[in-house]
């Protein structure tokens, strides 16, 4: 995964689900085609958690690589955490596969004709498995939690448990409604993956930092970086004050000496400021919010930046245009 890759649009929310569901399907079928080229070692009742240590290891494992690699940890540091995260996901995925089904389940399941499906490896019923597929889900989660030290594991906890769920229901109806064990364990893969990685760890926003690019011709292309490289508080100035600015652009176009200010506070939000009597426009979808300055309020105008947003100076006759863009921090 290559943060370059991975414009700020919504959109990015969406490539560690492709990404995870990418190695939950790779999962089965590797799975599928060492069972079938090389054939099964191992007894038939560990057919179904072989599988789910394959899936829930790959996802585990594909959740924390997408971060490394995001993050552009060294190489050593990127295995080493892929390999904790994997070992403990599907260490935990095992003994709890048998602790459901040695100890848990005979004891939910010990009543009449229950019991006898209960114990029927073949039975293909998501009664009788339903607990499987969550203690699998939460060691999905797990594994993850121990390599990033506890931080966020409410969200791991739950993205492995509805995870797991949630291809649970998807292996069971296709299952039913296809007739097909395969396509149903391919589903599995594919939901597990997507769903993890959808409620576990989103591309945050500190990976991206903003920037002013100018978009009128004169000093077309021209951009600087709004965030400081330590993180905290900063202000960016646009004008033609022949000394002092961080952006120049030339006084022709419309532009006066101290026209705006870009800011970023420490939670990295955004804003601009408008500090002139002269026309200054911010254009964004179905939007438009007049800055300039009026001298009869106590600070100046000032309205939140958003990837995309333009920000128009002078008449109509004369005018010039910057964009404010969230590109990855790797640029600055």
């Amino acid at each position: 995964m290559n943060i370059y890759l991975l414009p700020y649009t919504w959109l990015r929310h969406l490539a560690m689900p492709l990404w995870c569901a990418g190695a939950g399907l790779i999962a089965w079928w590797l799975t599928l085609g060492f069972t079938l080229w090389v054939g099964p070692r191992w007894p038939s009742e560990l057919d179904g958690p072989i599988l789910l240590c394959a899936i829930t290891g790959a996802v585990s494992m594909a959740a924390v690589l997408g971060e490394a690699n995001l993050r552009r940890f060294p190489l050593r540091s990127r295995a080493w955490r892929v390999a904790m995260a994997g070992g403990i996901t599907v260490g935990l995925t095992f003994l709890s596969s048998l602790l459901w089904g040695e100890l848990l389940q005979p004891f939910l399941f010990s009543f009449g004709e229950h019991a006898a499906n209960a114990a029927d490896e073949s039975l293909v019923s998501l009664s009788y498995r339903v607990g499987l597929f969550f203690f699998a889900g939460l060691s999905t989660g797990l594994g993850p939690i121990a390599v990033r030290k506890g931080q966020g594991w409410v969200e791991h906890i739950a993205a492995g448990i509805v995870a797991g769920l949630a291809g649970a229901l998807v292996w069971h109806g296709l299952g039913q409604a296809l007739r097909s064990l395969y396509v149903a364990s391919a589903g599995l893969g594919l939901t597990w993956g997507f769903v993890f990685g959808l409620v576990a760890w989103g591309i945050p926003d500190e990976l991206y930092a903003g920037w002013i690019r100018v978009c009128s011709p004169n000093r077309q292309s021209v951009r600087i970086p709004v965030d400081a490289p330590d993180g905290g508080p900063r202000e960016r100035f646009v004008g033609h004050f022949p000394r002092g600015l961080d952006l120049f652009l030339p006084p022709e176009d419309g532009v006066q000496e101290l026209h705006i200010a870009v800011a970023v506070d420490a939670k990295q939000r955004y804003a601009v400021r408008g500090l002139s009597l002269y026309p200054t426009i911010v254009k964004r979808f179905l939007e438009k919010v007049d800055l300039r300055y009026d001298a009869r309020l106590p600070a100046p105008l000032e309205t939140r930046l958003r990837s995309g947003d333009r920000v128009r100076f002078g008449n109509g006759e004369v005018e010039a245009e910057i964009e404010f863009l969230m590109l990855p921090r790797e640029e600055s």
